[in-house]
């Protein structure tokens, strides 16, 4: 209910985000926003730095459709918040939205193929992957074929025993 549109340009990135996105997923957020409009607004503090949406707002500076489409507005929830908190909610928000399991994924492929009738090359394009990514997930045994209990890692990373 306190969303504002406010001038992209107005807003400034707060310098401590730890979170990156990489093109390839900027890609699927910009395709997101075109496709299905902001579900989220940006959260600024009253000085209108950024404290959670610096990628969506990033891709409304640089998108030409995105900039056209929203003639260079962002929805914005101003919060009356401090630094400090303001740390603290960004990575809180961040944290808080998880990672996905492979074996879901594969769950989830098989519902959109086998009960929707979605092909994969749909699929791939409104998850923001591949076809060949797709397929390997629709698989059955794949997490087997794949071996991946037997998989060795390298010294960088072990895994602790109980």
């Amino acid at each position: 209910m306190r969303i504002e549109w406010l001038p992209a340009e107005m807003l400034q990135a707060n310098g401590y985000n730890p979170n990156v996105v990489l093109r390839q997923e900027l890609e699927l957020l910009e395709f997101s926003v075109l496709k299905t409009g902001w579900i989220q607004p940006v959260l600024v503090n009253r000085d209108y730095i950024i404290i959670d949406g610096f990628h969506r707002w990033t891709l409304s500076l640089k998108s030409d459709r995105l900039r056209e489409k929203y003639m260079g507005q962002v929805p914005c929830v101003v919060l009356d918040i401090d630094k400090p908190e303001a740390m603290l909610m960004t990575v809180r928000i961040n944290r808080a939205k998880g990672s996905h399991s492979a074996v879901k994924m594969h769950d989830l492929i098989k519902q959109l193929v086998d009960e929707h009738a979605y092909d994969m090359q749909r699929i791939a394009q409104g998850i923001g992957g591949h076809k060949g990514e797709v397929e390997l997930l629709y698989s059955e045994g794949v997490f087997a074929a794949k071996k991946t209990a037997e998989h060795q890692y390298s010294k960088a990373w072990k895994p602790r025993t109980a």
